[in-house]
C-alpha cells in the first residue's frame, strides 16, 4: 500500500482553500438560503445570525492559518495568496461587524 503525503505547499493552499469555501458557504447560507428555510419551518430569521457567526469564525481562524503557513514555508506564490485571504479577512470582517449589530438589536 502506498502512501502519498501532501508537500508543505499544498496542505498550505487547501487549507486556504477551505477558508473560501467557507466564507462563500457562509454567503450562500445567510443570504439565499436561511432567509427562505427559516420561515417554512417555523424559526424566525434570527437563528441565521449565530450559524453565520460560527460559519465566519471558522473561515477566519482557517484563511489566518494558511496565511501564516504560506510564508513560513516561504511558498513562491505566498504574496498572491496573502491578498486573496486578506480581502476575503476584510469582507469576513464587514458581515461579522453587521451580523454582530443584527444580534445586538434582537
Amino acid at each position: 500500500m502506498t502512501t502519498t503525503t501532501q508537500s508543505a505547499p499544498d496542505r498550505a493552499e487547501r487549507t486556504l482553500g477551505i477558508g473560501l469555501v467557507f466564507a462563500g458557504i457562509r454567503c450562500v447560507l445567510q443570504y439565499a438560503v436561511l432567509p427562505f428555510m427559516l420561515p417554512l419551518i417555523g424559526l424566525s430569521s434570527a437563528v441565521a445570525v449565530p450559524i453565520s457567526l460560527a460559519l465566519n469564525a471558522i473561515a477566519v481562524v482557517s484563511i489566518l492559518y494558511s496565511i501564516r503557513r504560506l510564508w513560513q514555508i516561504h511558498y513562491r506564490h505566498r504574496v498572491a495568496y496573502t491578498v486573496v485571504g486578506v480581502t476575503a479577512l476584510v469582507i469576513l470582517a464587514a458581515f461579522t461587524m453587521l451580523d454582530l449589530r443584527i444580534l445586538m438589536a434582537v
